[in-house]
């Protein structure tokens, strides 16, 4: 299962990383911290820290080191919600105009 897993997200690290895909990203692992909130863990599986802190460190460098060794999920979700901020203003900044198309010609 964790051969799996790694290579779930090897494939994943293969994509295009735009905003959009890194929103998505940080909503599977968002559903995993608070997975780990309903089951009352103390800490987060060793397995999504690699991604969390790889997605946050691409959102904004100084997070992972804002989040240092904090391990417990209500406090490691906040840094989560702070990178999606950024994830979110960067991708309405990056939208570029529609084309627009002739009704008539």
């Amino acid at each position: 299962m964790e051969q799996e897993r790694a290579l779930y997200w090897h494939r994943r690290g293969q994509e295009e990383r735009t905003p959009r895909r890194l929103l998505r990203e940080s909503d599977e692992i968002a559903y995993w911290l608070e997975e780990c909130l309903v089951q009352d863990l103390k800490l987060v599986p060793g397995w999504l820290l690699p991604r969390l802190v790889a997605l946050l460190a691409v959102a904004d460098p100084r997070l992972p080191q804002q989040m240092g060794g904090e391990r417990r999920p209500a406090q490691v979700l906040e840094f989560l919600y702070q990178a999606q901020e950024v994830l979110m203003e960067r991708s309405t900044q990056d939208r570029r105009p529609a084309r627009i198309i002739p009704l008539f010609g």
